[in-house]
């Protein structure tokens, strides 16, 4: 057990530097091919991997993140579900799967099951904080207190970070910060000091190559622009935000962003263009969270 916990810490202190919201991000590891999809590539990847080995912890991480960053909150929790129990487990893998299980608890409703799991995240990731003073990790402590209602905490942690850890060149540290950031602004209510983070997260994420993180970078910086009534603004940076997506694995996000396009152009009088974004989105590709805006713009347009 110690030598596998100590490979994998190895394995993934290569990443450090490019971290993103989690341990082990998806969209770097599948940088490294374009022949077939990410998840293909991962799925791939794994069965190709010796059970129980460093190599097959690491990678079934970039599945877990895969799942979270496509929203797929329900087969993430099938996914997590069978090593929360555990105790023998590489512990750099075993606070992934309490972080991801409290998200996706959370996400599902069951939030006394997300908060205990989250604790247990927490802690884990304050020790090995403690240990490697990795940037990211301050920034993942910040999120799970930022999701569990500890907004003071969460911005606390972050301004800590940014203090400590300013000077990083990392875009993708600086976009991961501003963006939390953006989220504590929002949830206190201050929509404009929100907005000035999410032009820093947009701002950074631009210098990469990561196209999934510049769509949500924009997508937020655009959905901010449209509660503030922006709504010149908000049309542009969610028509630019579009072409960071993939047609097939981003579709809900698609789905989402072009149902915020119709409703901008309406909010803004534009009926004709309302309706031509409306148009074009798919009804089997909203979810729940977004069937009560398609619904009333279905009656409105």
């Amino acid at each position: 057990m110690k030598k596998k916990l100590a490979l994998l810490l190895l394995g993934l202190s290569s990443l450090n530097a490019y971290a993103s919201e989690n341990f082990s991000d998806h969209e770097m590891f599948c940088e490294q091919q374009s022949q077939i999809s990410c998840l293909d590539f991962i799925n791939q990847q794994l069965a190709s991997s010796e059970l129980g080995s460093a190599h097959w912890y690491e990678i079934k991480s970039y599945q877990f993140d895969y799942f979270y960053d496509k929203m797929e909150y329900e087969i993430l929790k099938d996914s997590t579900e069978p090593f929360v129990a555990s105790e023998e487990l590489p512990v750099v893998f075993q606070v992934q799967v309490y972080f991801y299980y409290a998200k996706s608890m959370h996400y599902l409703g069951d939030f006394e099951t997300g908060r205990k799991y989250a604790k247990k995240a927490f802690e884990k990731l304050q020790a090995i904080f403690d240990s490697f003073g990795n940037p990211m990790r301050m920034v993942e402590l910040a999120n799970l207190q930022y999701v569990f209602g500890n907004k003071e905490t969460a911005l606390q942690i972050l301004d800590r970070a940014e203090r400590r850890f300013g000077k990083s060149k990392d875009p993708i540290f600086h976009f991961e910060l501003a963006s939390n950031k953006a989220n504590v602004f929002h949830s206190l209510g201050d929509v404009d000091g929100a907005l000035a983070n999410r032009k820093i997260a947009a701002d950074w994420i631009l210098k990469t190559n990561h196209n999934r993180k510049i769509s949500v970078a924009l997508g937020n910086l655009a959905r901010t622009h449209q509660l503030l009534a922006n709504y010149a603004q908000a049309d542009e940076v969610y028509v630019q935000s579009l072409k960071y997506m993939n047609s097939d694995s981003d579709r809900n996000v698609i789905a989402i962003y072009k149902l915020r396009l119709a409703e901008i152009n309406w909010q803004a009088g534009k009926q004709d263009q309302a309706l031509k974004w409306f148009k074009q989105v798919h009804k089997e590709d909203i979810r729940q969270s977004h069937a009560k805006l398609y619904a009333h713009l279905a009656n409105v347009l």
